[in-house]
């Protein structure tokens, strides 16, 4: 039997086999139970709610299969009478066509059809196709509420539909949605714990028959910042970078790893929303204060937050109080920001990312408690920079 190569065990890009770890929930059932359970009730929708790059998608894919999961995204959406358009074309359907019905050579009955909402719903119920909408909160909200309203009459004629979004961004539309009540099944799925998330290079490293100590697991799992998509790909880069598939290798050198982080970034692009944050909001010309620092000169505010996010440990959502501390610790000067300066900058920073766009949607300020939604960005800031 030939040798498996780490890219057929580490994969951070698509559905694993060798990797992929089977999370329980909170009461002891596993959440490919608890999807099978809700994609079996007819007439219910599937709300599964979790953070950035925590496995949604792979968990359906798991248990619907890659050949009848058809994958959208809520950005996808933008104009309503071009919503079920979207959702059939996406399975495969054609935009409309001609049947001929009799003998094609004498007097054949022509009818022209075109896509429909109808057609789309028979078309998914006879191919037993499932619809997963990814970043439901991508589409604006009065694109959700009708696309809710939609909903709500495809599930009762047999209509198969997972929506995923981010936790703090509760699909609202959905979930709170009078008519939807008693017809969602909610799946909100936790942060991977540390064990949980060990499991994916103890049983990938094993499969390579090759040994990791548990300090290098211990990083690892840090580093990951909750994220199953970032371990796979750390893991595959110290693959790489040892060259587990052209040499025997007994172990992972634990000095490895520092390399490994910074070479997991080189695809990563998020240079220019640095950049944004770090410029923060327009002065008008007004000087901003700076504070001394002891590994970066002075910095102002906007700065100050930028590397308070940086440092260790790496976070998925902290209180105000937890990024104040964070803040004060890297400012030498015995004068420090107050909490009113910092609350004021962390709105600013909130509403010029709303202006960006969704391609800088990677942290939120929001009621107090301010969010990594994407561990990318986070990772890119603690290992991208240089």
């Amino acid at each position: 039997m030939s040798k498996k190569k780490a890219q057929d065990v580490f994969i951070p890009g698509a559905l694993p086999e060798s990797t992929y770890i089977t999370r329980k929930t909170r009461i002891g059932f596993t959440y490919e139970e608890r999807l099978k359970q809700a994609l079996s009730m007819n007439g219910y929708l599937t709300s599964i709610s979790g953070p950035s790059k925590i496995g949604k998608t792979v968990l359906c894919e798991k248990v619907v299969g890659l050949d009848r999961l058809i994958e959208v995204s809520g950005s996808d959406f933008n104009e309503k009478d071009q919503m079920w358009v979207k959702i059939g074309t996406k399975a495969g359907m054609p935009l409309g066509g001609e049947t001929v019905s009799g003998n094609i050579s004498d007097n054949a009955m022509r009818e022209s059809y075109i896509l429909t909402k109808e057609s789309v719903i028979d078309y998914y119920k006879g191919h037993d196709l499932v619809l997963l909408l990814d970043d439901f909160h991508y589409a604006d909200e009065q694109m959700q509420r009708f696309m809710a309203q939609q909903f709500k009459d495809a599930i009762r004629k047999g209509f198969k539909v997972i929506i995923a979004s981010l936790p703090h961004r509760s699909d609202d539309a959905i979930r709170t949605n009078p008519d939807l009540q008693g017809r969602i099944s909610m799946i909100d799925i936790e942060a991977w714990t540390q064990e949980e998330l060990c499991q994916i290079p103890i049983t990938g490293f094993g499969e390579l028959n090759i040994g990791i100590s548990r300090t290098a697991i211990d990083r690892l799992t840090e580093e990951s910042i909750c994220s199953p998509h970032l371990m796979q790909l750390i893991c595959l880069n110290i693959c790489i970078l040892t060259g587990v598939d052209e040499r025997k290798i007994c172990g992972i050198p634990e000095e490895i790893l520092d390399k490994a982080f910074q070479f997991s970034t080189m695809n990563f692009n998020y240079q220019q929303i640095a950049d944004t944050i770090r410029s923060g909001k327009n002065s008008r010309g007004k000087s901003r204060k700076r504070y001394r620092t002891k590994a970066w000169g002075m910095l102002d505010l906007y700065e100050l937050i930028l590397e308070a996010i940086a440092v260790d440990p790496p976070f998925a959502s902290v209180g105000f109080e937890g990024i104040m501390s964070r803040v004060v610790r890297l400012v030498e000067d015995d004068e420090k920001p107050t909490t009113k300066s910092l609350k004021e900058y962390l709105q600013n920073l909130q509403e010029v990312i709303q202006e960006k766009g969704r391609s800088h949607e990677v942290i939120e300020w929001k009621d107090d408690t301010f969010y990594v939604l994407d561990p990318h960005f986070l990772f890119y800031l603690r290992w991208g920079r240089g």
